[in-house]
């Protein structure tokens, strides 16, 4: 099969009807989790029943595959189905039905065990790799081979290798093998306790399971000398996304390129510092891209695409979380989101440029693009660690001792909650407590505290605390002591809720469903260090204009209660 044949029964649409049809003949017969073997598997027996009518379908699949585990499930989908996969072929056209087989996906969230990775990653996955006709590709954890068809359509290739460990993914690979006959060969078999580099593959993709833990892969690298030993200084800690990623390079033939997908925290996981140091001073790490959350069907997390090859003096760092096209229930990447990043990625843009060893060895070895993006040193700015004499988190109380300690009277002592800051203020009513104990005295805030919420949407409020007032914060917020020698603290609030400050904020935080920002990350925040009297002038205006938004709430909330009572008053 040709790219230009392919790329048409892609562009047809029929094939996705066809798809359905075949699951409302097979309705109630199958599980969730066998739908796309057995929709797959009984289209290619109907592709075999088109074009060899005489000939039992089964063998004339195994007649060109050969193989035992294809015809067992061919087998058993023939033996169920095939009064119904006889009035499939008959409907539906060769055209229709390779579709079927090429390109139905898993549906999303659902089918845990296929793995097909999106189109759109794979174009992008091929262009950062550079396959020419010549080179050597392998696939580590290929699932249905996605990868692999388009990289050997693109590029012409004929070595293509894949290494798979679950069979229903295998016996996909293997039957779109058999519709395309492209040079693929799919190796049955785990990608971290074999060495595979006797393939000589000078260019590996691989798109493995995220979550993993070091402890679940030991006993796998046991059987992989070449992997076990890359591993013995770097400690338990390590994630095992970085045992799969590493896995893929040391099966690169060198020269060559590896790029593979990971969960955004190994880029910045404290227990992954060591080993990321280790990479750095290699000068193995060529790129990091940060690519947008729900592009996968199996999770809706952000991810990162990494680029590993030798001798590199940099990393390219480009941030692509806001570049992609939004689909029906996901996001894709089409041609178009595409070349952007690989143009970030070549050059310096808003959303890209290159970092040297020693930029990253000073923030940690953290490899997380918002670290180095989009915050570019404010002109005479000044780090929130230079201004502060303190920076604490709030009391992690729990709710039953909490329950306890609120007062049904008005007390001196109050209790600060995420939900009582409000466009930068704090209520004036907040909960009173029976007593603050000596324990909780740590976790009070003072006066002119900034206040600052740990998790995104961030929060700023300037703190006003009476002498013979005590306000327990909650351990959802950080209070930050400043030193007013330094900063005016309504110009620090000011900068923090104005668009840069907030930019920082989140460019700062980590997290891949609810973003937040460590202590750690918060003192690197900048603030712009004008003069004092400059300063001073902000928080002026700033405090006037507040006054006036506070008039301004109060003649609304008026003319609303007016409102309300316009017809009472009336009759």
């Amino acid at each position: 099969m040709d790219k230009t044949y392919f790329e048409e029964l892609k562009n047809q649409t029929e094939y996705e009807k066809a798809a359905d049809f075949f699951l409302d003949l097979v309705r109630g017969q199958i599980r969730k989790e066998e739908y796309l073997d057995i929709v797959i598997s009984a289209s290619t027996l109907a592709i075999a029943l088109k074009e060899q009518n005489d000939v039992s379908p089964v063998e004339e699949i195994n007649k060109v595959l050969k193989d035992e585990t294809v015809l067992r499930s061919l087998k058993a989908t023939w033996e169920r189905f095939s009064r119904e996969i006889k009035e499939y072929s008959e409907k539906y056209t060769i055209d229709d039905l390779r579709g079927v087989v090429l390109f139905t996906e898993p549906r999303l969230y659902s089918e845990i065990n296929v793995s097909q990775t999106p189109e759109g990653i794979v174009n992008l996955a091929i262009k950062l790799l550079d396959i020419s006709k010549s080179d050597k590709v392998l696939d580590l954890g290929s699932g249905g081979s996605s990868f692999l068809m388009q990289a050997t359509l693109e590029s012409k290739t004929k070595n293509n290798y894949g290494v798979e460990l679950n069979q229903s993914n295998i016996v996909i690979s293997k039957l779109r093998q058999y519709v395309t006959q492209l040079p693929i060969e799919i190796i049955s078999g785990n990608m971290i306790s074999k060495d595979y580099s006797h393939l000589e593959a000078n260019k590996v993709f691989s798109d493995f399971p995220f979550g993993m833990r070091y402890r679940q892969l030991e006993e796998y690298m046991k059987h992989n000398k070449k992997l076990k030993s890359y591993f013995e200084e770097s400690g338990r800690t390590v994630s095992g996304d970085w045992v799969y990623a590493m896995a893929a390079y040391l099966n690169t033939k060198q020269p060559g390129r590896t790029v593979f997908l990971m969960s955004n925290g190994g880029t910045f996981n404290s227990g992954d510092t060591e080993f990321r140091r280790h990479l750095i001073e290699q000068k193995v790490i060529e790129g990091i891209i940060q690519l947008p959350a729900n592009l996968l069907s199996s999770t809706a997390i952000p991810i990162t695409m990494v680029v590993l090859s030798e001798n590199n003096t940099d990393v390219k760092m480009v941030d692509a979380s806001e570049i992609y096209t939004s689909e029906r229930r996901k996001n894709v990447l089409k041609e178009k989101d595409i070349q952007m990043i690989l143009d970030a990625y070549d050059k310096k843009s808003e959303i890209s440029r290159a970092v040297t060893h020693e930029e990253i060895k000073n923030k940690d070895y953290i490899l997380y693009n918002p670290h180095y993006i989009g915050l570019e040193d404010i002109v005479h700015g000044i780090e929130l660690d230079e201004i502060t004499s303190n920076i604490s988190r709030g009391s992690m109380i729990k709710s039953s001792e909490l329950d306890e300690l609120i007062s049904d009277q008005e007390t001196n002592y109050r209790y600060l909650m995420l939900q009582n800051i409000q466009d930068g203020r704090i209520d004036s009513n907040l909960p009173p407590l029976e007593r603050i104990d000596d324990k909780h005295e740590r976790y009070c805030i003072n006066d002119k505290n900034l206040i600052i919420s740990k998790n995104a949407p961030f929060k700023i409020a300037l703190a006003h605390v009476e002498e013979d007032e005590k306000i327990l914060a909650n351990g959802n917020l950080y209070f930050l002591e400043l030193d007013e020698e330094k900063i005016n603290p309504t110009f620090a609030l000011a900068y923090l809720q104005s668009e840069k400050g907030q930019s920082q904020l989140n460019r700062l935080s980590k997290g891949s469903v609810m973003k937040n920002i460590s202590i750690k990350d918060l003192k690197k925040v900048q603030i712009p260090n004008l003069d004092k009297k400059k300063q001073d002038e902000i928080a002026a205006e700033y405090n006037e204009l507040n006054e006036r938004l506070i008039m301004l709430e109060k003649q609304i909330e008026l003319v609303r209660e007016k409102r309300k009572n316009l017809v009472e008053e009336g009759i």
